[in-house]
């Protein structure tokens, strides 16, 4: 639920590259279904991701990691509506007060690890009616230490909170990408089968299993962006 590509400006991963770790993954033993692109600031219209479900049975969708002035969001469902409306590349978005406009156009946000270069957590500690609309966080990210990601599920069961799991990931390597994810009781086919289960469906942040470095593939060079 929260991945990024070279396509973000602090990340070399590609898409191919997730697909070749998730294969290797399956390969161990291990059920990974998808992942949803999470680029900073940054939403591509009409990116085709459908060949990779139909090559591969691997369902990649598209959101954004939106910038607030207090914090990310994870983005889901991201629609034109919701693009002629925000502007997604802006940086200073107000997180108390954005979360129900997204909603009323159609998309899901969570605030994306609370407690770690953010003050959404601590908000919320304090007084959580501050956010309005808030309903799902983002519980257990991969790149937090454990502190924070108890922090996060603390606040989520405190206040009956719905909560994602997601690596984080920038880099190819088990230790980005394969950290933790979301598990859904529903069969997710499309974006809109997502924000389906995002509002009305039962989910939950997990853990993966480990897999070791050995196991995964080489990852292929990125270009360099610039000369």
């Amino acid at each position: 639920m929260h991945v990024h590509t070279a396509a973000s400006d602090d990340s070399t991963a590609t898409i191919e590259g997730y697909i070749e770790l998730i294969l290797a993954y399956r390969r161990l033993g291990h059920r990974f279904d998808g992942f949803v692109l999470t680029e900073h600031r940054q939403f591509t219209p009409g990116l085709n991701l459908q060949h990779y479900w139909d090559d591969h049975g691997i369902l990649v969708l598209q959101g954004v990691e939106m910038d607030t002035s207090q914090g990310h969001l994870l983005v889901f469902g991201v629609n034109d509506r919701l693009l002629e409306t925000v502007d997604v590349t802006q940086r200073l978005h107000n997180g108390r007060q954005i979360i129900p406009e997204l909603t009323r156009l159609g998309a899901v946000a969570a605030p994306s690890h609370p407690f770690r270069e953010s003050i959404l957590g601590p908000i919320m500690q304090k007084d959580i009616t501050e956010i309005a609309g808030l309903q799902i966080i983002e519980a257990y990210n991969g790149q937090n230490t454990q502190g924070q990601n108890e922090q996060a599920a603390a606040i989520a069961a405190e206040h009956g909170l719905r909560s994602l799991g997601g690596s984080d990931a920038h880099y190819l390597s088990p230790k980005w990408f394969l950290t933790c994810g979301t598990e859904f009781d529903d069969d997710i086919a499309s974006a809109s089968d997502l924000i389906e289960a995002l509002h009305y469906g039962h989910y939950a942040p997990i853990v993966l299993p480990e897999m070791d470095e050995a196991d995964a593939p080489t990852p292929k060079p990125v270009l360099p962006k610039f000369f």
